[in-house]
């Protein structure tokens, strides 16, 4: 084919391997298998770079398939095929860094790294590899929680529920220094409550 046929190879590639992963993965979720092959990967329900790669090998294996799988049913550029080796994995990094950083227009379309925690954190939902298109066809989009100013760590930056965390943090130290010093009494006072 020649380097006219490169394009083509790239969309038909992300759109291929995007299908495939999705189904996989919602498979993986199956609870016959999800205690066994994939809930390793989602001991990590706030993801990091390190969650990318932390999988049980049947998991891998089925998931790293469909990149492998194209080049066998269709012609492929041998360099893209490298590039893509490579792409992949910085995506699957990615996706699993916490950085939510997506340009606004493409929010609704590509399952990046906002798509990926809530999916660690409601299961679920957001299965896509790529895209959110097979998420909302298959019914398991979820709009991210983050970019409703609700995710994990806007849930910890919260000022009043950092007040509030302090607030009873102090009292249990205040009660706890109470029972130090005047132990008796207190245990008494406590037991009337």
């Amino acid at each position: 084919m020649g380097y006219w046929s490169i394009p083509l190879e790239m969309i038909t590639f992300l759109i291929f391997t995007d299908s495939c992963i999705y189904w996989i993965h919602r498979g993986l979720h199956h609870r016959l298998v999800y205690s066994t092959l994939h809930k390793p990967h989602h001991a990590y329900k706030v993801t990091t770079p390190f969650a990318s790669h932390a999988f049980h090998p049947v998991d891998g294996f089925s998931q790293s398939f469909p990149y492998h799988l194209y080049p066998i049913l269709f012609p492929m550029h041998k360099y893209l095929y490298l590039f893509f080796f490579v792409f992949v994995n910085f995506w699957t990094v990615s996706i699993h860094d916490g950085c939510f950083r997506v340009p606004d227009l493409l929010k609704p379309f590509i399952n990046g790294s906002a798509h990926h925690t809530d999916h660690h954190l409601y299961y679920n939902y957001n299965y896509g590899q790529f895209f959110t298109f097979w998420d909302r066809l298959g019914g398991s989009f979820r709009d991210p929680s983050s970019y409703a100013n609700n995710g994990p760590l806007d849930q910890i930056l919260d000022e009043t529920k950092m007040e509030e965390f302090t607030r009873k943090r102090l009292d249990f130290a205040e009660e706890s220094l109470s029972l130090i010093q005047n132990p008796v009494k207190d245990l008494k006072s406590a037991r009337k409550r």
